[in-house]
């Protein structure tokens, strides 16, 4: 009896294993694809005005001038530094004459001595008969040549020592000269601009460039001040500057600005045709710049696009694109090629 009960129980457990082996399984639910909340917005083709952004500094306006060695000399010490504003006759520097031009200094005035003895003597020899009226010409023409050789190098300042005084009032914006130097005439050692017609220096790049025309108004701040001037492009340069690889642009203001002052200029540069976008909805890589579009699979389409330029906080993007297909605006980064989104629409 006992033996047919454990039997029993054996047959029941061979069959329940079999079952559970053998048994049909029901499928796992199915692993739902990642998917991105984004933002989309509808595009619209449009005219709108094209607004070139830049940065740069203020810089010395057009009166500018340069302040020259007017003899050679030696710089003997320096009254200002760059930056300093200055009043007229203010002392700028103090020149020390170097010794060849006390040499000619002092050879102009024994030249001026030696043509007015030739004077004295040949109007002598003349009261004697022995000399003619050319004789005392010549004699009186050259003691005015060395009276005039000896009055250019003292109105010069040559050979002696002098203080050289600011023409007018502004700001020396460079300084091009240390103390103890010796130099020629003519060398530059200031520059000297107006502080109350300052202009503006902005680098910008080739292509946003061609579209900027002399006059176009501008919307310029002054970064360290957080202040805003009108102003308006006052020329373009026609070729990069080697160093920022940028077309140099110049502004004119309306208005005072400290020179040498950061500032970004908004400049009004005609109108783009185009679509306006957010600057969040266009990405850049090594291939360029690009978009997602949402199909109506509602994947993330990527589309390769041209950036015109900007308008407002907006960039404009260049025709053709397929407007049938809203833009993915927020959420844009986290998103690659085919990849499911969720969408919360705006306008």
């Amino acid at each position: 009896m006992k033996k047919r009960t454990l039997g029993a129980a054996g047959f029941f457990l061979l069959a329940l294993a079999a079952w559970l082996v053998l048994r049909p399984r029901t499928p796992p639910p199915p692993i739902a694809a990642p998917s991105v909340m984004v933002q989309t917005m509808t595009l619209k083709l449009a005219t709108l005005p094209n607004d070139v952004e830049a940065e740069g500094s203020i810089i010395a306006g057009p009166g500018a001038r340069q302040i020259l060695l007017p003899a050679p000399g030696i710089v003997g010490s320096l009254a200002i530094a760059a930056g300093a504003h200055v009043a007229k006759g203010q002392v700028l520097a103090k020149i020390a004459p170097d010794p060849q031009a006390v040499a000619d200094l002092q050879k102009a005035r024994d030249a001026l001595a030696a043509a007015q003895a030739g004077l004295a003597h040949a109007q002598a020899l003349l009261a004697s008969r022995l000399a003619t009226n050319a004789d005392l010409a010549a004699a009186r023409q050259a003691e005015n040549d060395a009276t005039a050789q000896l009055g250019a190098l003292q109105q010069t300042g040559a050979g002696r020592s002098y203080a050289l005084k600011a023409p007018e009032a502004g700001v020396i914006t460079a300084l091009n000269i240390q103390p103890g130097a010796a130099a020629p005439a003519g060398t530059v050692l200031f520059t000297l601009a107006d502080d109350a017609q300052p202009a503006a220096l902005l680098g910008v790049p080739l292509a946003a460039a061609a579209a900027i025309a002399p006059g176009a108004p501008v919307s310029l701040t002054l970064l360290d001040e957080n202040h805003t001037l009108n102003a308006a492009v006052g020329g373009r340069a026609a070729q990069l500057d080697p160093q920022t690889g940028l077309i140099d642009v110049t502004l004119t203001l309306n208005g005072a600005a400290p020179i040498g002052e950061a500032v970004r200029a908004d400049i009004k540069a005609g109108t783009l045709t185009g679509y306006a976008v957010p600057r969040d909805a266009v990405q850049t890589d090594e291939d360029g710049d690009y978009i997602f579009q949402q199909g109506q699979d509602g994947l993330a389409h990527r589309v390769t696009v041209t950036v015109l330029g900007a308008s407002g906080g907006d960039l404009v993007l260049a025709p053709p694109l397929n407007a049938a297909l809203a833009l993915i605006t927020t959420g844009a980064y986290q998103l690659s090629d085919g990849m499911a989104t969720r969408t919360q629409e705006i306008n």
